[in-house]
């Protein structure tokens, strides 16, 4: 399902100031990830869709298409309950369809007018999108910021029922490459292959106030 590539071709692809999504794609799915315990990603690898008793179907769950912002995120696979990272396949279509009803959970006068227009709008979506500081592969802040995308309610159900494609607990390939950082083998890393996405509508990302891509 991944494709690997090493850290320095990875970073030669990148944008170094602004606010991307950075995935691996391909014209039909993209590749989003998460952290969860045992028993969640244990179920999910099996049944390759979400559920199972310690699921919560009533919680926001966040998506995190940056394969080093999920590792900042979970620790690389320490933090509680985030010991397992899953690379979830899902269908672009999917994808642009949680993007194009997304709201920010920051205020931006010229996207959504008034504060209180935006609160409004925040508390009746099943889409929050949030920009974070993307860090590098020694955890240290850059000028590039990723995102996080945070599903509830419909879109969530419509997440785990019809777009996703394939569920791989990615695990121990975490843990070898922080093993490789931390001895100083950066050159042995492997990373997979992300570039900055693009939805098919590109007025998207005005409205998610994206950094324009030049295509």
């Amino acid at each position: 399902m991944l494709i690997f590539e090493s850290h320095d071709e990875h970073e030669k692809h990148l944008p170094a100031v602004g606010k991307f999504i950075i995935a691996q794609f391909n014209e039909e799915s993209i590749i989003v990830y998460q952290a969860f315990r045992d028993s969640i990603a244990e179920y999910a690898v099996k049944h390759q869709r979400f559920g199972g008793d310690d699921y919560d179907f009533n919680r926001t769950t966040w998506l995190k298409p940056s394969f080093l912002w999920m590792m900042y995120y979970s620790g690389w696979a320490k933090k509680q309950n985030q010991e397992n990272v899953l690379a979830i396949k899902m269908t672009r279509k999917g994808f642009d369809e949680i993007l194009r009803f997304a709201i920010m959970t920051t205020f931006y006068k010229d996207i959504y007018g008034d504060n209180a227009s935006w609160k409004k709008q925040l508390e009746n979506s099943d889409v929050q999108l949030q920009w974070e500081p993307y860090h590098d592969l020694y955890g240290n802040k850059t000028e590039r910021k990723a995102v996080k995308i945070g599903l509830s309610g419909k879109m969530l159900e419509r997440f785990n029922s019809e777009w996703i494609q394939e569920i791989r607990n990615i695990t121990p390939h975490v843990q070898q490459q922080q093993n490789l950082v931390k001895a100083n083998k950066v050159n042995e890393v492997r990373m997979p292959r992300e570039r900055a996405y693009a939805p098919g509508d590109l007025t998207i990302l005005t409205k998610i106030d994206a950094t324009t891509i030049s295509l």
